[in-house]
């Protein structure tokens, strides 16, 4: 006696492929949305390390090189200038400050959903007033001297516009800079 009609014990191979590749699917979906509600967080802080990295940077140059830089904050960006003192020596009105345009410490725009604040020895600066001063006369409001010696301590705080993140930077005068996320 022959059976005609085969009896279903499991599933078909066909049928575990198309659910595996629907649960590839569905994790892939999972992995990129996870991915962009936590992107403006990784990106706040690679700007915060950045920064960090830059001011630890600017120091080593301004002992190596001997010469004085600047920091001039704006409410969206960051510059670094050196102090070029004029062709004659014991005349100072030919002093001045000029913006590097190196590649490392060129000027860097932040991304727009993102702004800078600035504390100087617990007193905030208002950087859009600040900036409107520069059109008269280009001054940095930070400054490291040629011994890698910061002038003033200060806090640089970089803040998502849209939420509720930031990341402080937090620099003593004798260099000391401490990164960390602030809590909402």
């Amino acid at each position: 006696m022959r059976r005609s009609a085969r009896k279903a014990d499991g599933f078909t191979l066909l049928e575990l492929l198309v659910v595996v590749f629907i649960i590839g699917i569905m994790a892939a979906m999972f992995t990129l949305a996870v991915g962009v509600a936590g992107g403006t967080d990784r990106e706040l802080r690679r700007e915060a390390e950045r920064l960090e990295t830059l001011l630890r940077l600017a120091a080593e140059d301004a002992s190596f090189q001997a010469r004085d830089l600047g920091i001039r904050l704006y409410p969206q960006s960051y510059e670094f200038s050196v102090y070029d003192m004029g062709p004659l020596l014991v005349d100072r009105t030919d002093d001045k400050w000029s913006v590097l345009e190196e590649d490392i410490l060129a000027p860097h725009e932040l991304p727009g959903v993102f702004e800078l604040e600035l504390e100087i020895e617990g007193r905030a600066v208002n950087l859009e007033k600040s900036g409107k001063e520069v059109e008269k006369l280009y001054k940095p409001q930070l400054f490291i001297f040629s011994s890698g010696d910061y002038s003033d301590g200060f806090v640089i705080r970089i803040r998502s516009k849209e939420e509720d993140r930031s990341y402080s930077l937090s620099v003593g005068p004798d260099g000391e800079i401490t990164l960390r996320k602030d809590h909402a």
